[in-house]
């Protein structure tokens, strides 16, 4: 996924992304709007080096989930608490 197909889910992208690295907080989500470069250095900030290449993974399968090429992806289920 570019940045610019990033910025085009960027609101269905806000829920699993959450779901996915609950470290981000609702402050991480304001200050990363869509920007893809932004998302990256947050989940860094927040997880370390160790994340790196999950999150080009991540954004990239659910770019194609959401585009219909990438049918055994599916969406996390919810942490419970």
């Amino acid at each position: 996924m570019n940045q610019e197909q990033f910025e085009q889910f960027w609101l269905q992208l806000k829920m699993p992304l959450k779901a996915k690295w609950e470290r981000i907080t609702d402050s991480d989500l304001k200050e990363i709007q869509g920007s893809l470069a932004t998302f990256k250095d947050i989940v860094l900030k927040r997880y370390g080096d160790t994340n790196k290449s999950e999150v080009s993974i991540w954004v990239d399968r659910r770019y194609s989930h959401w585009t219909g090429n990438y049918l055994g992806y599916s969406d996390p289920e919810p942490a419970s608490t």
